[in-house]
């Protein structure tokens, strides 16, 4: 076979032995996502190219045009791969990466963008596992992960480490042997085994069960030379320092929030600069892994991904969808906690309900509207009115809800401020706590903080969150709150504030308060999507003339 290069960087082309081969664009196309990503299902390739209804035949056709290149024998099965002989080279040359190839097909180019994004040198973005930096070859290492969770950048930094060179698929000699989606057939396995200088890394997806490929290479590695790791998401913390420092925080909490922590998802929401927006690779990737599942249970999941957050058995059950619970929570879909389901990985959740068609959808929240209302949850019931279109009965919700939510429905206004006292403070106790508070899906986040004695809390820093029509998606949902018993504080979006007989509304712009509170047990929590970076002092209350409030309404009493 004549050797082929393509060049990584700088305009694309196919470069033989004579000079550049006279290949079709999206032929050239092909090639590249080849390189790049791996073997390839036809479909993917088809929708990512065309994506319409003679996709497939359009493929075809730019398949036989490079044979007449490659052979007769190349590109044949189901799935695409490259023929022997063609090569990525990755030489850093002036330019961007695949130069000329961005107007494919739109799909096409947001792959291109979100490519460069994932190239590029100005962040180290990989989280890496502490139980990884024991591995030392011989070994067997199972990276389980979702798609866009970087479990290839994983095993790339896992090479730098070590100092051996980073390959895909089967090789000889040294080196990190990474096994990428899909996965060669189980007879390939049986050629591998434990051999000085290599790490063998897989690929698995935390949505299935193990693949045959990988259950036969863990029967021939002894499981003193495996490790098996779940890709951690990247820490909000982290992504803050780096992918997301130069952006305000609002909105790199929305990033964040949409990409779920997972790196090559965050990435590729930035080079598109919409964190809305749906990246064709992640979408196709989920695409694929959701049409492992029978037709009933894939339809279960984009149903119940129409509600955003956690949702009670009982929800399921009235959709006519119960059965389906159990084999997507062992297929990894599905997380049960307190009593209601979460989807594990909630920034698929759009990717999932872009699956159904629009009049599709518009039935299904009515019927989720029903159902919320024989629930008893007028909050989830309203909002599912909303996203059909229909107005909200307030005058209803006016009667029915409690707390924060009603003072909302009132019309929240400027009103009786929280009484405050004249105050002084000494001695912090302890040092200030930052605390990072961050729920993917309305999961609740929290911090506890005892005080043995009367005190004063200053409470400050940033608050992004999430509350559909300003009470959330259900009755379980609840903004940022400092709450003890069932007394609480809670901070909510724009400049009403009230004091009630249960606590206080706060903004929570700018969030610096300083409160006196009694002794007692106080959870710092979040209920909602949303995230919160706080900083927290404790302080000694003493005689003063500085003002702190007394936002519970119980009496305090101090020295």
């Amino acid at each position: 076979m004549v050797p082929v290069r393509l060049p990584l960087y700088g305009p694309a082309r196919a470069e033989g032995p004579m000079g550049p081969l006279p290949l079709r664009r999206k032929a050239l196309g092909v090639l590249y996502y080849l390189a790049l990503e791996g073997p390839t299902r036809r479909e993917k390739l088809a929708d990512l190219l065309w994506g319409h209804g003679a996709a497939l035949q359009n493929l075809r056709a730019e398949l036989t045009h490079l044979r007449t290149f490659f052979g007769k024998e190349a590109f044949r099965g189901p799935v695409l791969a490259l023929p022997p002989g063609v090569e990525l080279d990755r030489t850093p040359v002036g330019g961007e990466a695949l130069e000329g190839l961005e107007d494919l097909s739109p799909l096409f180019a947001d792959w291109v963008q979100g490519l460069r994004a994932r190239l590029s040198p100005d962040v180290e973005a990989v989280s890496f596992p502490e139980r990884l930096k024991g591995v030392r070859p011989p070994a067997l290492v199972v990276l389980i992960g979702p798609p866009g969770s970087g479990r290839e950048a994983l095993a790339q930094a896992l090479a730098a480490r070590l100092g051996l060179p980073f390959r895909r698929g089967m090789g000889q000699g040294s080196g990190v042997f990474y096994f990428g989606e899909p996965l060669p057939p189980k007879e390939a396995a049986f050629s591998l085994s434990p051999a000085p200088g290599q790490v063998v890394v897989v690929a698995r997806s935390s949505f299935g069960e193990d693949p045959a490929f990988l259950l036969v290479l863990r029967a021939r590695f002894p499981a003193a030379l495996t490790v098996v790791e779940r890709v951690p998401r990247l820490p909000w913390e982290e992504a803050r320092k780096g992918l997301l420092a130069r952006l305000p925080f609002a909105e790199a909490a929305r990033f964040y929030l949409r990409s779920g922590g997972r790196v090559e998802v965050l990435q590729e929401l930035l080079a598109l600069a919409n964190p809305e927006a749906l990246p064709q690779r992640i979408r196709a990737m989920v695409a694929l892994e959701a049409r492992y599942l029978p037709q009933e249970v894939r339809r279960t999941l984009e149903v119940l991904a129409l509600h955003p957050g956690p949702w009670p058995e009982k929800l399921a059950q009235a959709m006519g969808c119960a059965e389906a619970l159990d084999e997507l929570e062992h297929r990894g879909w599905f997380l049960l906690r307190e009593g209601r389901y979460h989807l594990s990985e909630p920034q698929f959740r759009p990717y999932l309900a872009a699956g159904l068609a629009e009049g599709e959808r518009f039935r299904i929240h009515g019927r989720l509207a029903e159902v919320f209302r024989d629930l008893g949850d007028p909050v989830a019931e309203a909002y599912h009115r909303l996203q059909q279109g229909e107005g909200v009965d307030y005058a209803r919700l006016e009667r029915e809800l409690k707390g924060w939510r009603r003072a909302v429905v009132l019309g929240l206004k400027p009103s009786t401020p929280p009484p405050a006292v004249r105050v002084g403070w000494r001695r912090a106790l302890g040092g200030p706590r930052e605390v990072q508070l961050v729920s993917l899906d309305g999961e609740r986040a929290e911090e506890v903080l005892e005080l043995e004695a009367p005190s004063v809390v200053h409470l400050a820093g940033l608050v992004y969150q999430e509350l559909p029509f300003g009470l959330g998606a259900s009755l379980e949902a609840f903004p940022l709150r400092l709450r003890s018993g069932e007394r609480e504080v809670c901070f909510l979006p724009g400049q009403a504030w009230g004091h009630f007989f249960w606590g206080t509304v706060l903004p929570q712009e700018p969030l610096d308060y300083r409160f006196l509170l009694p002794s007692g047990r106080y959870f710092l929590e979040l209920g909602t999507p949303g995230i919160a970076s706080l900083r927290l002092a404790v302080a000694e209350v003493t005689p003063g003339a500085q003002e702190a409030l007394v936002p519970l309404g119980v009496p305090v009493e101090f020295p």
